[in-house]
């Protein structure tokens, strides 16, 4: 069972190594990966709508998550998100997964999914994405850095924003996103 745990974990890191390089990104945005992810004292300036009760909750991990946002083509409307597909880089080193769900996986084997309580539109939405405040809905895998991970904050993004105006199916595109992602657990 643990051969085949690490040898999956291997397979994901290619993976998402592979993507990484083909997509630029980390090439693209060269001081993502020393960027400062914000934590507790940060947190009360972001919207309320994304705001995590920090007399409740305390910081335990942040990463920079560089990958892509991919979308699909409903032909005569707008592309839709499909999922996100990301590597979360700790001091520039990959530590941990991003990926539909949406799910976090970090490669000391703990695992966290979670759905959104809350949004706000980033400084330029024309550009980024939005920034998000994600609520646990399971952990999973060994104790680890996500084992008990309650919330989850998506901020400072860059690109990912879906393609405007209709287009024509099947047509898949992945657009090239960074954001700090914040983890918190109870205090």
């Amino acid at each position: 069972m643990k051969r085949r745990f690490v040898a999956g974990l291997a397979a994901v890191v290619a993976a998402t190594a592979a993507i990484l390089t083909a997509s630029g990104a980390a090439a693209a945005t060269p001081d993502v990966a020393t960027a400062r992810v914000p934590g507790a004292s940060a947190n009360s300036k972001l919207p309320a709508a994304i705001q995590v009760d920090e007399t409740q909750n305390k910081v335990v991990a942040s990463f920079v998550g560089i990958g892509k946002q991919v979308y699909d083509c409903n032909t005569g409307g707008p592309f839709t998100f499909r999922e996100p597909v990301a590597g979360l880089l700790s001091r520039g080193v990959q530590a941990a997964i991003h990926g539909k769900g949406p799910f976090w996986a970090s490669f000391d084997g703990s695992r966290v999914e979670a759905s959104g309580v809350g949004n706000a539109p980033s400084p330029d939405p024309a550009r980024n994405v939005a920034w998000l405040k994600l609520a646990s809905t399971s952990t999973a895998g060994v104790a680890g850095v996500f084992s008990n991970v309650t919330f989850v904050q998506r901020l400072d993004t860059r690109g990912g924003v879906a393609p405007t105006g209709t287009c024509t199916a099947p047509k898949t595109v992945a657009v090239d996103y960074t954001a700090n992602y914040v983890f918190w657990a109870k205090k």
